[in-house]
């Protein structure tokens, strides 16, 4: 029995009830085949009752006949389920990738973007910190200070950097968050930023890694111990020669129960030695403050130091911050010609304490201050708080002040203050000012002036110091003098003044007077003062930081770089 033809649609003439008369001329007749049987059940000429939009074989034979004639259809069609199948596989494989907070379709986005909103930048680590327990950062904190480039993208806070730490067989891949210390609009390409992450416990082991490729970071940890409760940690030397000024700060902070730690890139050799003897008798902690150098690269780069708002200053003071963060109760960001002299306490700890403990929601305080000039004091042998004070000349000007902050609530900073917690939640101080020692005087100290108390500024009776305090810092003062050692190097100590003068007129270039008088912006400014011409002395030698420096290997979109070794070397000059 020869099978029949039959179509699956009707004539043209007679379009169905969908309305497809014109459309279904373009169709053929179907030839005998296996599923002839389902053809004719499915026939549209047949009666209603014999048709079934639902059956199996009506469907599986439409499926068929649609890519009949279409060779192109079906290898389309067979590319998207093999891509089906792929992208599934993709899917359970990437999903769980542990430095990539998103769902597949953002990460397959931004892998695609990463080289569009990227560019390839260098970064320089300044130091790293492991907290086993912190009270503030937790528990297996890392803490670093980093300076990046801006130009690494365009919100460098939401750069998403990778920390794996290792003990042992064990590795944890961890998410570091980056936080900015810096002016806003800092036109500065580099800018300190604090990266903190979380990692596994007492870490032999920590890397930075990015799409596969990692660097080995060197860390330590915090200190354990300190000499005080009130750390006064200094901005970085360079060049420093004002003895006087050293001096004066040092004997101050100790007399009111303070830790003087001081961060030196150069320092005159004389200056350098005699703080030396104040470090072995445990008055100071002198640090390195090493130049950001970039060993080798294969991409062209700016100069860090020159690129960077006051050669870092903001990450010598957040490293301060992190050394004695779980043992200090106070610690204060100052220069060191930035001298404080309790008025409301006998020492700084109760003065910081009574105004904490009145505003138990501040996380630090502010103080003004107020410029200062003194006398020369030429020979060490003549160097006296009580005729230096008595000559004491209080101006009107004021500068920018400094903070005094609780390290428990306190994580970053920059050179004044954290850009990072609330301006409103840091309590300011008006009835005590920071003096600033903005000049010493030509005119020799007069050893036979008579004794005064000078004046808080725009005051008749309130007196900047005790007489109980002066005396008692000429006293601590000949008790170290009368030390062999430190005798011996202090008598060294020359005031030849020959780059203080170099630095105020390059500073007052570069930044003071365009800033303060032809009214130029962070925006237009990069604050910074290393192009700085210093001139070399036969009769004048400085000691200088140094180290070794270590670059990591070339990573996109950031390469990492650091120094180790630092020590102290006589060879390089008196440089920043």
């Amino acid at each position: 029995m020869n099978p029949q033809r039959v179509s699956l649609h009707p004539p043209a003439s007679e379009p169905d009830n969908e309305g497809n008369g014109d459309e279904l001329k373009r169709y053929k007749h179907v030839q005998y085949s296996p599923f002839s049987s389902c053809y004719s059940k499915m026939s549209p000429v047949l009666p209603s009752n014999h048709r079934n939009h639902k059956n199996i074989c009506y469907s599986f034979q439409l499926f068929l006949w649609s890519f009949r004639n279409r060779t192109h259809l079906l290898i389309f069609s067979i590319v998207a389920v093999i891509l089906l199948f792929c992208t599934v596989y993709l899917y359970t494989k990437v999903i769980d990738i542990p430095f990539r907070n998103m769902n597949f379709t953002e990460y397959i986005i931004d892998a695609i973007s990463d080289r569009i909103r990227f560019n390839h930048t260098h970064a320089y680590i300044t130091s790293a910190y492991y907290f086993k327990n912190s009270k503030s950062l937790g528990k297996n904190a890392v803490a670093m200070v980093v300076v990046m480039s801006q130009k690494t993208m365009t919100n460098l806070e939401k750069y998403e950097m990778t920390l794996i730490g290792t003990n042992g067989n064990n590795t944890l891949k961890s998410q570091a968050s980056i936080k900015i210390e810096t002016a806003e609009g800092m036109s500065c390409e580099y800018v300190m930023v604090f990266v903190q992450a979380q990692t596994l416990s007492n870490p032999q082991k920590l890397e930075m890694e990015s799409l596969g490729t990692r660097v080995q970071i060197p860390f330590r940890e915090p200190c354990e111990s300190a000499h005080s409760p009130v750390i006064i940690c200094i901005s970085p030397q360079f060049v420093a020669e004002k003895w006087q000024v050293f001096l004066m700060n040092i004997h101050i902070v100790r007399r009111y129960g303070g830790h003087m730690h001081i961060y030196i890139t150069s320092m005159v050799r004389e200056l350098f030695e005699t703080l030396k003897v104040y470090e072995s008798m445990g008055i100071v902690t002198l640090d390195y403050w090493i130049r950001m150098k970039f060993k080798e690269t294969k991409t062209s780069y700016a100069d860090p130091m020159r690129n960077v708002e006051w050669r870092n200053q903001a990450g010598a003071q957040t490293d301060c911050l992190l050394q004695y963060k779980e043992v200090a109760d106070f610690i204060a960001f100052f220069d060191i010609d930035d001298i404080l002299i309790p008025r409301l306490s006998h020492n700084y700890h109760q003065e910081f304490s009574n105004h904490f403990n009145a505003y138990p929601d501040y996380h630090s305080i502010f103080y003004n201050k107020r410029d200062i000039a003194v006398d020369r004091v030429s020979n060490v042998k003549d160097f006296s708080f009580r005729h230096m004070f008595s000559t004491m000349e209080i101006r009107e000007e004021e500068g920018y002040g400094k903070s005094i902050v609780n390290p428990l609530k306190y994580n970053s900073t920059w050179i004044h203050h954290s850009f990072q917690l609330p301006r409103d939640k840091m309590l300011k101080i008006y009835n005590t000012e920071i003096i600033h020692v903005k000049d010493i005087l030509e005119n020799e100290l007069n050893q036979s002036a008579p004794f005064r108390l000078p004046k808080m500024f725009g005051s008749d009776t309130d007196t900047l110091i005790g007489e109980m305090d002066l005396r008692s810092l000429d006293i601590d003062f000949q008790r170290v003098f009368g030390k062999n050692k430190y005798r011996e190097a202090a008598t060294k100590m020359e005031d030849k003044n020959f780059y203080g003068p170099i630095v105020f007129d390059c500073y007052n270039e570069s930044f003071y007077h365009p800033y303060f008088v032809e009214k130029k912006n962070f925006m237009e400014l990069c604050p910074n003062a290393d192009n700085c011409k210093l001139p070399q002395r036969d009769d004048i030698k400085c000691i200088h930081s140094d180290a070794e420096y270590v670059s990591g290997p070339e990573m996109y979109p950031i390469t990492f770089h650091y120094a180790i070794g630092s020590f102290w070397s006589e060879n390089i000059g008196c440089y920043q």
